[in-house]
């Protein structure tokens, strides 16, 4: 009787633990850093956004999520420090980390420069 009590316990941990390893899928991911914001309200790509230079770069730097769009325009907007990323908007990027409905998680973010990737420095996630 006990352990009919407990099943719907268990059979709820199981669901989890199961969604969770599902969810956390490692991947590489390569496109164009952009500004989440802009690019799903207007489609704005690159980093100057109609008559405003370097608009991308300043919603970065006051906190709107930075957004990776594949070559295949996947959006996938990036679980990482906004600001770290913010002089990169408009460029090749390269990111490793997890998906998450979505989302990636960014363990290790590279920008495209001269030919090689370097590694961009995320700093500490509050």
């Amino acid at each position: 009787m006990k352990l009919l009590r407990q099943l719907p316990i268990l059979v709820l941990a199981m669901a989890i633990g199961a969604g969770i390893s599902v969810a956390q899928k490692e991947v590489t991911l390569e496109g164009t850093l952009v500004d989440s914001k802009c690019y799903l309200a207007m489609n704005e790509a690159g980093n100057d956004h109609g008559a405003m230079k370097g608009c991308g770069t300043m919603c970065l730097k006051g906190g709107t999520p930075g957004g990776l769009l594949t070559k295949d325009k996947q959006f996938h907007a990036i679980l990482a420090p906004s600001t770290a990323l913010a002089d990169y908007v408009g460029q090749a990027i390269r990111v490793q980390g997890s998906i998450h409905n979505g989302s990636i998680m960014a363990k290790k973010v590279e920008v495209r420069k001269n030919g090689r990737w370097e590694e961009i420095k995320l700093g500490a996630m509050m």
